[in-house]
């Protein structure tokens, strides 16, 4: 046995290796997470020829005024002398320009589009999940001016110092669109706004754990008790470099928005004034008017990236088109003058994909998928496709609910659905590949992290219906089946509400899917599509946890990423947050339940695999050769610094047990994902080129085009599709 970089046991080679194979997204859309690796700080590159997402320095000119020239001899003739067929690319994000809000605070989320006008904070490999920043340099043979080309991003560099710090160092040519730094000083004010709006104002044992060191590098640090009131947080180091570098996250508002509010917080003398200064902030809509060059309110409170906003006549009820900043650093290397932004979701997006009208798109082409081959135009064609080392879904659960309180009838629910015809009616035949192993992991990370034995010892749950068992499991949860319908001991019929946004159609497919397997078998489901804004609200736990069951994206760079506590709408680790803090974002040992009402405190069996419990077992059932287990102090001490090998092993043992038991979600599949476009009237890399390795936030899409990848070509000429 070996151990990897988180203290974790493998099988010699093989595990490590299927680690490799995988990448992350998540449906093109979804939540935020932190992941990161250090670096020796300053601008960093990956080698051309190394795929491991290690680093090297930069080359310079000999005179170190800059990077070091790539490409042909500039007095030779090249492609670029003559005009592309096209100068505009199109994506399309869930929004329109009614409702396109910057602002990241406000109830609902409408800041869909905004990391396309924004600089690329980093890159993650999507093969190895390793990070690289600034300077990554990218062969590029099918551009015909530039044999590589070097992206620059937000993010520069790393450094961390255990227990507690770690440093980002920005790039210092990232501004505003109107010429100001986009520097840390920025982000320290947009995080001091998060930290006051977060209810932290007058919370005894907070404290803002954030300073711009200079006007490039933002220090940041973990609790190091200093107030009285609070408790000193060191953590892992193999932690800390997760922290640092965030491929992701929301980009800084302009000081000139932040800075006020932040004065108001400072100047707060009660809780009342700072809520007052939170319902004002919450209401502050940031509109696109206010972020355009020309034609707005001249304020320019948010954009960074390489394509402009350059005036409110470019914004339209169907799109709006950014232009392409020609002093930007990735500038110099696209021939892609516009970025057009359409304004769709669900059947929309999906019209103006069919039709062949936008040019990047997150997802494969697979037999069976709502975009296949038939559907699509021939110049429409996959770009790449590669097994997602982050990226999957899940059946997620509210035990609020009366019915998924019952141990038997949450196993009874997954037993009774057909998984692999979820998973191929929602992604399409090889679009995804069923879970092998139940531990809350996807099998990435289960491979990399757990023997086979202990793999092999725990319970795997049916991923082809299986009714005779699901019908034991309720008879033991004490309900009858009536007239064909399932009813609880109380009489009352066994029925759930079931979620899907209607910005995800494979999520919506997937659903309907349950709810047919279920409602065949006499378990009743009210199936409902919402909207982006309104389904997220209603997951948000700051919003009362208004659903009971809905689909949901599910992975994360990192094991102890699962194995945590987040009470957020777009994140599901094993524990929920707190009910009882002002801000659920973390639950607290004390507490009696999560913010999804699951036991804090639950009795885990020592046995990998066991699995007999009590009939008509409720939340927390008493059983034999179990250990009680505190969840949030479990999940606190795999972050703990100091955990050998073999602790860390036995933490992530007790997670995956509980899980195996309890089943409190149930993770299904593992995408396998793609970026498919338009290929006559652009010009791409080969499948399996490195400019098809790296994204920013939860997909490769915005990569190719903000950090240049992407080439308009000089003719109209492709190859006919493969068939399938």
């Amino acid at each position: 046995m070996v151990a990897n970089d988180e203290g974790t046991e493998v099988d010699d080679g093989s595990a490590a290796l299927s680690r490799r194979q995988y990448a992350q997204v998540i449906a093109g859309l979804g939540a935020a997470g932190l992941a990161g690796c250090p670096s020796e700080g300053g601008s960093t590159a990956t080698p051309a020829e190394s795929d491991d997402g290690t680093v090297e320095p930069i080359e310079h000119d000999d005179d170190g005024s800059g990077p070091a020239a790539s490409g042909t001899d500039t007095e030779t003739p090249t492609a670029t002398d003559r005009e592309p067929v096209v100068d505009t690319i199109a994506y399309a994000h869930a929004n329109s320009p009614d409702v396109f809000d910057w602002n990241p605070w406000t109830p609902q989320d409408n800041t869909a589009g905004d990391l396309w006008m924004s600089d690329l904070h980093g890159l993650r490999n999507v093969h190895t999940t390793n990070l690289s920043y600034s300077g990554t340099t990218v062969p590029t043979p099918h551009k015909p001016d530039h044999d590589e080309i070097e992206i620059m991003t937000w993010i520069a560099g790393t450094d961390v110092e255990p227990p507690y710090d770690w440093y980002d160092h920005h790039d210092d040519r990232s501004a505003y669109w109107n010429g100001d730094p986009h520097d840390a000083v920025a982000r320290e004010k947009h995080n001091h706004v998060e930290f006051f709006q977060a209810g932290n104002k007058f919370t005894e044992d907070a404290t803002f754990n954030q300073r711009a060191e200079d006007q490039w590098t933002l220090h940041q640090w973990t609790d190091k008790g200093s107030v009285p009131e609070q408790e000193p947080d060191p953590t892992a180091s193999n932690i800390l470099e997760t922290y640092a570098g965030p491929v992701d996250g929301d980009p800084p508002l302009h000081p000139s928005f932040t800075e006020p509010y932040l004065e108001q917080y400072r100047d707060a003398g009660s809780r009342d004034r700072a809520t007052a200064v939170t319902d004002e902030l919450k209401s502050d809509r940031v509109s696109l008017d206010r972020i355009a060059l020309d034609g707005g309110t001249d304020e320019y409170l948010a954009g960074s990236g390489p394509y402009r906003l350059e005036s409110m006549d470019d914004v339209g009820s169907e799109r709006m088109v950014l232009h392409l900043d020609p002093d930007h650093p990735n500038a110099g290397h696209t021939n892609v003058e516009k970025l057009a932004i359409y304004w769709a979701e669900g059947d929309r997006a999906q019209t103006l994909k069919t039709e062949g009208v936008l040019d990047v798109n997150v997802g494969d082409v697979s037999p069976g998928a709502s975009l296949n081959r038939e559907v699509l135009p021939d110049y429409m064609q996959e770009f790449t496709r590669w097994l997602r080392a982050t990226g999957g879904d899940m059946w997620k659960f509210n035990w609020n609910n009366p019915h998924l309180q019952n141990l038997w009838v949450r196993r009874a629910l997954v037993e009774a659905v057909d998984w692999n015809a979820v998973s191929a009616n929602g992604w399409g035949q090889g679009g995804a590949q069923p879970l092998a192993h139940d531990t809350f992991l996807l099998d990435a990370q289960s491979e990399a992290v757990f023997s086979q034995e202990f793999l092999d010892s725990l319970h795997t749950y049916s991923r082809g219906s299986n009714p005779e068992t699901a019908t034991e499991y309720m008879n033991r949860a004490g309900y009858t089946r009536q007239g064909g319908q399932w009813v609880d001991p109380s009489g009352n019929p066994a029925e759930i509400d079931l979620f899907a946004t209607s910005t995800i159609p494979e999520h919506v497919q997937a659903a309907q899917t349950i709810r047919a397997n279920l409602a065949n078998w006499g378990f009743g489901v009210n199936f409902s599509t919402q909207g982006w804004s309104t389904w997220s609200n209603n997951l948000d736990p700051n919003g009362g946890l208004n659903y009971e069951s809905s689909l949901y994206w599910h992975g994360d760079p990192y094991v102890f990423q699962y194995y945590h506590d987040v009470g957020a709408w777009w994140d599901e680790p094993l524990v929920a947050g707190s009910p009882t803090a002002p801000d659920p974002f973390e639950a607290k040992p004390e507490d009696t339940v999560d913010t999804q009402g699951k036991p804090i405190v639950q009795q885990v069996p020592d046995e990998p695999g066991a699995f007999e419990a009590p009939d008509e077992a409720g939340k927390a059932p008493d059983l034999d050769g179990a250990t009680e287990v505190n969840l949030v102090e479990t999940v606190n001490a795999i972050r703990q610094p100091g955990n050998s090998e073999a602790e860390r092993q036995q933490l992530y043992r007790t997670c995956a047990k509980y899980y195996n038991f309890y089943v409190p979600h149930f993770p299904f599949h593992q995408y396998m994902q793609g970026s498919f476009g338009n290929v006559r009237d652009f010009d791409w890399p080969e499948s399996s080129a490195r400019a098809f390795d790296y994204e920013h936030s939860f997909g490769i899409e915005n990569v190719l085009v903000l950090g240049g990848i992407a080439q308009a070509s000089y003719d109209t000429e492709f190859e006919p599709p493969e068939e399938g």
